[in-house]
């Protein structure tokens, strides 16, 4: 999934806490980069708990939860959201970059991420010692 502000999107993880942070935007889980967190109003668009104000929420099992006071609730009516980097709106019976978008799925052809592609095979090819395609 890419960071909602700026689109980049996140390589494979180091060992620990992830630098990246998730958030809850228009009832959608979003990533925000180490780079767009450095901005000061870095969490401005995000929702907030409606308990204790905290933008430390999550969107899971079809619920969001803040995970400061461990307030659940349902998400809100239907909507879209739309997220730099990717191949148009994902609807709320998912979240972005689920799957749930209406794209084919497709690595490099018509729609899709040629960039994303080749990350991709790259970590295959690392996983899996040999290399793949042409």
């Amino acid at each position: 999934m890419p960071c909602y502000r700026c689109g980049v999107r996140q390589a494979d993880p180091e060992r620990g806490e992830s630098p990246w942070r998730r958030g809850v935007l228009r009832d959608h889980l979003v990533l925000v980069c180490p780079a767009c967190q450095a901005a000061p109003d870095w969490s401005a668009e995000l929702q907030r708990c409606e308990r204790c104000a905290s933008v430390h929420l999550i969107r899971r099992l079809d619920q969001v939860e803040c995970l400061d006071c461990g307030l659940v609730r349902s998400p809100a009516a239907a909507g879209t959201l739309s997220i730099p980097g990717t191949s148009g709106t994902a609807a709320t019976s998912g979240t972005p970059g689920s799957g749930a978008s209406s794209g084919s799925g497709a690595t490099s052809g018509p729609g899709g991420d040629p960039t994303l592609a080749a990350v991709v095979a790259r970590a295959l090819e690392r996983v899996l010692g040999r290399r793949l395609g042409p």
